[in-house]
């Protein structure tokens, strides 16, 4: 399935990192290294020239790294001047035909949280190959060596659906190649307005989730089936004048949809969220779902991205 993949490295501990996790991809045959240079904003002067040659010599050890996993590897350094990084991304894996793409997620939020850096966020958005944002562990601060989790990426593998024919592509590309033997399939009922509705619709949901669990065994793939609610279940306090308590609300909430992926996979200790890139209701001409989108920006798991078509 994913023979030829496209890694991009801005050779950080994060890109190293990217290189470890590669024979984890199963079927690889061919990687494309590629490093896009940019100008630096706060630099009156810039060789880019001098750059790209420099970028070619920092790539030759992940490049004999990546040999010596009997991998074919191609090595290229592309430099953006007008056209935003991301961008290039997009092109060179148009160029090279890879079907996956493999990035680092670098940013941090104010309060040390995972999120995407702008470049990952942008070929998360813009981009038409499958994706593979890859997280890690980082072992106090930043001077101190990752943890990771490559090395059981495909071990444990959740995949949230919302039973439409887009958002079923990652668990359909799971089976296709069989990317793992063991999947987590997790629907998150986002409506009801009556305890009766949502128990109905959470009812549902399992029945759902059953068949799709026994059409994966067929080919040989365990599947447990989680269905759960949106609603907020925490206790709440509310007071105009005096005050009141309210308990837990069971409710459905669509802004409560990635806050329960999320902890489902912290729950279930999943070492990867996969999704379609779009689900129920995405217009033709959005670029990548509003949940998967969030999922990828917050998460502190991997996350794959399958492409989904209309």
């Amino acid at each position: 399935m994913y023979e030829k993949i496209l890694i991009a490295t801005d050779f950080s501990k994060h890109a190293e990192k990217l290189i470890e996790c590669v024979g984890e991809i199963p079927g690889i045959k061919e990687v494309v290294l590629l490093h896009v240079l940019a100008k630096d904003p706060l630099a009156r002067v810039w060789s880019p020239g001098d750059e790209l040659k420099q970028a070619e010599n920092q790539m030759e050890a992940p490049k004999k790294a990546l040999q010596d996993a009997n991998l074919s590897v191609k090595v290229r350094a592309e430099i953006a001047v007008e056209t935003p990084e991301y961008a290039i991304i997009r092109n060179v894996a148009r160029e090279e035909n890879v079907s996956l793409v493999v990035m680092g997620a670098r940013g941090r939020s104010i309060w040390q949280g995972l999120l995407l850096g702008s470049v990952s966020s942008g070929v998360l958005r813009y981009g038409d190959k499958d994706l593979l944002i890859m997280r890690y562990k980082t072992l106090g601060d930043e001077k101190e060596e990752m943890g990771k989790y490559c090395s059981r990426i495909f071990e444990k593998v959740l995949a949230p659906t919302d039973f439409s024919h887009a958002g079923n592509a990652a668990i359909e590309r799971i089976k296709e190649a069989k990317l793992t033997d063991n999947i987590l399939l997790l629907n998150v009922v986002a409506k009801g307005e009556k305890q009766s509705q949502l128990d109905a619709s959470l009812k549902d949901a399992h029945v759902k989730l059953e068949v799709m669990k026994a059409d994966l065994a067929t080919a040989g793939i365990g599947a447990k089936a989680i269905a759960v609610s949106a609603a907020a279940e925490e206790q709440r306090t509310y007071g105009s004048g005096g005050m009141v308590n309210v308990g837990p609300s069971h409710l459905a909430a669509v802004g409560g949809v990635v806050d329960r992926i999320l902890a489902v996979a912290e729950i279930e200790d999943a070492s990867l969220i996969a999704l379609g890139s779009h689900g129920k209701g995405w217009l033709d001409e959005a670029t990548i779902g509003s949940v998967v989108s969030d999922v990828a920006r917050m998460g502190q798991r991997p996350v794959l991205v399958v492409r989904s078509k209309k």
